[in-house]
């Protein structure tokens, strides 16, 4: 059996922010994060979604000072999705046609004229959006919900944690796994038809929260990304744990201070066990079959500021035997917003165009 754990900080700053907007695809494989280009024009179209916000800017690219055309172009930014601008104070009116802007990202790697961005100037060169960093510190202790004994200190709104894709899978991953995994083609991944990240591949999408909240006999569990809604009956029965069937059955119990979910019967999935960039793929999505089983553990710290998230992954179609890894989330606020993800199947799409095929052209 193997075992992985992942902590919650991150180390570097760049790679951070180049985790937060890699939903589904690798950012660094498609664009070069160790160079700055800055792109100023005129915006063409701005587009504000999920799981990639979209710019196009007519004008003139520059590095270090001196200008990468000799004339003006069409240059297509990739960005954030619409939480991690909304969360910057960028809404889909913020940047409208006819805009001066500035735009400070990454090349691509093949040459084309595409970046990737999240910081906007105007034409004074003053950041679009709002500033972070301007509240008021609180206490840590404030963040807990008052009156919570046992399993039940697992209630509230958690943030995991930015971790490095790897260059492998870190599943045991049989001849079949395996095979999957080498014959990986970004263009047919689920990703770009939005189809949802599966449990417990959703709990390692950096920046957006997980909320936890019991009910009467049940535990809702939500994921912000891709908008996953499960009820978790607490009880020896299985239950569908949404109306689809998309989160296959699944049941919950408490043991001392453990929330434990058990699921089973999931639907086949081309990214069931792992998606490409994260630690479960490794640079591939790896599939699942309906065989795919998860237990699933929640506890918390001592100081009840930490969830420690902890899971058992088995698929016998695809895995030599059950996988545990442990993710440390942190505790935010109650009143942190989430934001909603209603997946954009062209902006989904957008990282497997062809070099030829523009964002305009798809309109």
């Amino acid at each position: 059996m193997t075992r992985r754990l992942l902590g919650l900080t991150c180390l570097v700053p760049l790679a951070c922010i180049a985790g937060a907007a890699q939903a589904h695809h690798s950012v660094s494989a498609n664009f070069d994060l160790n160079r700055r280009i800055e792109i100023r024009g005129t915006v063409v179209d701005f587009k504000l979604r999920s799981p990639h916000s979209s710019l196009v800017v007519r004008g003139r690219a520059f590095e270090n000072g001196a200008p990468l055309d000799e004339s003006e172009q069409d240059w297509e930014i990739e960005s954030s999705a619409l939480k991690g601008l909304a969360s910057r104070g960028i809404t889909a009116d913020s940047i409208t046609p006819g805009d001066t802007i500035i735009v400070v990202g990454s090349p691509h790697r093949r040459g084309l004229h595409r970046a990737n961005s999240s910081e906007f100037l105007a034409a004074d060169r003053s950041p679009l959006g709002s500033v972070s960093g301007g509240a008021a510190e609180r206490d840590p202790a404030s963040l807990v919900p008052p009156g919570l004994v046992a399993a039940e200190r697992v209630t509230g709104r958690w943030r995991p944690p930015y971790q490095p894709e790897g260059k492998t899978s870190a599943l045991p991953l049989n001849e079949a796994g395996l095979a999957a995994w080498r014959s990986y083609d970004q263009a047919l991944s689920p990703a770009n038809t939005c189809e949802p990240m599966s449990i417990p591949v959703v709990f390692n999408a950096p920046s957006y929260f997980v909320d936890i909240r019991f009910g009467d006999g049940n535990v809702v569990i939500r994921n912000e990304a891709y908008d996953v809604h499960r009820t978790v009956p607490l009880g020896s029965e299985f239950a569908p744990a949404d109306p689809d069937g998309q989160w296959g059955r699944v049941r919950g119990r408490v043991e001392g201070d453990t929330l434990v979910v058990e699921s089973r019967d999931y639907p086949p999935s081309k990214w069931g066990l792992g998606a490409a960039t994260q630690i479960n793929g490794g640079g591939a999505d790896v599939p699942s079959s309906e065989r795919k089983t998860v237990t699933e553990r929640f506890s918390v710290s001592d100081d009840a500021l930490t969830l420690i998230y902890e899971y058992t992954l088995f698929d016998p179609a695809y895995m030599r035997e059950p996988h545990d890894a442990r993710i440390e989330m942190a505790r935010v606020s109650d009143d942190s917003p989430m934001y909603p993800y209603d997946c954009d199947v062209d902006s989904a799409s957008m990282f497997s165009r062809a070099p030829e095929e523009t964002l305009l052209e798809r309109e």
